[in-house]
Order: structure tokens, then sequence, then C-alpha cells
């Protein structure tokens, strides 16, 4: 059975370029170049059928474009046991807690066990339109970040629940151990965020970005014995981008504890890891319109940080 999804173009995307918008629509879990593969193999149609095979086809407001993706050949994918908690379940979705150290899903050079290899030891079906290596993935983690993610079971749950990305209708908090102090007790990061020009696994704030905001209020604030301050933060994502949090405070010269790529003492805190936390998910059930709020408590490692930082 295909895959059937449907877009339609608001007034805010007139004459983007058809993969691109299809993208924003869609979700960051889903490549651009697999929307592009959608396009050139004749799978996308506009409102009167007729198919489009240019991804640089200008859309205009108002305009229908019905996607028909054949079924997936089965996934080449190893199901790994592993001690995965469950934080809710229906028989679309799934909430679950990823633990940090795990990557999400697969990528370039990194052959460990991932969050999905875990999944599919568990669950057997997931959803399979963010790709082959990808099933099930909405949004992402990044492999040091612990916390609550959604997981689709099968596609459509999949497309409605990415339809609630896009249109920011879901909430997601997180908690952090900040180096230093931020410039108010609360406040909104707007830069954009690329990728880095030199350091390819990394991203940076650059104006050839895409628009990224971080919403921050500090908790509470602390001060080691050799004078190295500390600011516990909560963080509420407006925009979802790789590392948008990590990227957002190095800018303030205020770097998330233990983080190996944005900070250069994060071997003093190698003990506790990265100290940042996806603990808060709230949205409205996209079947049942009943709301869904999960919230994670502080995990031992954050404590036993706040319990020993006067030492750093």
């Amino acid at each position: 059975m295909n895959l059937e999804l449907h877009a339609e173009v608001n007034a805010d995307l007139e004459g983007s370029r058809l993969d691109r918008f299809l993208k924003d629509y869609l979700g960051d879990e889903i490549s651009r170049a697999s929307i592009q593969h959608w396009i050139d193999s004749g799978w996308v149609k506009d409102g009167e059928g007729k198919i489009i095979l240019k991804s640089s086809y200008k859309v205009s407001p108002g305009e229908n474009f019905h996607i028909s993706v054949p079924p997936k050949p089965p996934l080449n994918l190893t199901p790994i046991k592993m001690d995965l908690e469950i934080l809710k379940e229906t028989k679309d979705y799934l909430i679950i807690r990823k633990p940090a150290g795990i990557a999400s899903h697969s990528g370039p050079g990194d052959r460990s066990a991932t969050l999905v290899n875990g999944l599919l030891y568990k669950f057997k079906e997931l959803s399979s339109v963010g790709g082959e290596a990808r099933p099930g993935i909405v949004h992402r983690l990044d492999k040091p970040t612990e916390g609550i993610m959604l997981v689709a079971k099968n596609d459509i749950a999949h497309a409605k629940l990415s339809e609630l990305f896009r249109r920011r209708n879901i909430t997601k908090k997180y908690l952090a151990w900040v180096q230093g102090t931020l410039p108010e007790g609360e406040g909104t990061i707007d830069q954009p965020i690329g990728r880095h020009p030199v350091e390819r696994l990394k991203m940076t704030v650059t104006p050839k970005g895409r628009a990224s905001v971080t919403h921050y209020q500090i908790l509470k604030t602390a001060v080691s014995k050799n004078g190295r301050k500390f600011s516990l933060v909560e963080a509420d994502l407006e925009t979802g981008r790789t590392h948008q949090i990590r990227v957002h405070f190095q800018s303030l010269r205020s770097p998330v504890v233990g983080d190996l790529l944005y900070s250069r003492n994060a071997a003093l805190f190698q003990n506790y890891g990265l100290l940042l936390l996806s603990y808060w998910l709230e949205f409205i059930d996209p079947f049942t319109k009943e709301e869904v709020k999960v919230v994670l408590d502080l995990p031992e490692r954050f404590i036993n940080f706040e319990n020993n930082l006067e030492n750093f």
C-alpha cells in the first residue's frame, strides 16, 4: 500500500521551491534528498493530477500537492535488545525516554547501535516515511542528549505528528546546566544556524543559516570554590535545528556543561556526560484530541553534578 500525503501551500511560503516547501511541510526528519527522489520518480502531483518533475518548481498560495510513495522494501536493520523506558504508548505512537549516548538513528561513519535498533526489537513495525534508516523517528535528539522522544508506529501517525512540529503545535522544553551566566534572567536567542564552514561535524551561528529561536529562563545559579559560575536553565524551542540549544548557548559563551563538541573544558565534567535533558513534551493528540503532557524528573547525574559543582 502506497504512503499517501497531502500538502497545501500557505501564503508565507509563496515562491518557495517545491522540494524546500515539501521539506518544511513534512518536517526535518524527511531529508531533502528523499523529497527530490520522490519528485524525480514522478510521485508528486499537483491538485489537478499533473505530475511535477522539477524540484525547482515555484509554489503558489492555495496550491495543493499529492504525494504517493510506493512501499519501501523490508528494512535492512538488525533488531537489538535494549532496556527502553516507555513513557506512553498508543496504537499509533510511543513516547519514550532516550538514554544519553545512543544515537536516534544511524548516520555517516557511525556503526554503533542506535535507538532504532532497540525500537525494532521491541515493536517490529514502525513508520517508514522518514527513510529506511529512520523507521518511526519523527524528531531526533542528539546522541549525547537524554530525554523524551516521540516515535510513530505507522505512516499516518508519522504524517500527523510531523504536522504538529511543522505548525509548532507541540511544546518541547529542555533543562540544561550551562557554564557562566546569561545576559538576563530570561530571554530569547534569535540567531540563524547553519553548518560550520570548516568543522563539518559542527553547526554554528551564521547569517546563511536557517532561522532558529530559543527561549530560555534561568532557574538557579551557583558558583564553585574556584569561582566558576553555572546556571540551570529551561529552554523552550520555537524551532528545532540540529544542535540548536548547544549552539545558541555556546554563542553566548555559556556552553552546556559536558559538551565535547562545543566546550573547550568539557573533559572536566566527563563523569556527568552532556547535561542537557529533553524533559517536557506537550501536545494535543491528533487522533483523540486529548491533551498529552509528559514531564521527566531530573536524572541522578544532574543532581550529582549540582551536589559537587562547588569543587570545579
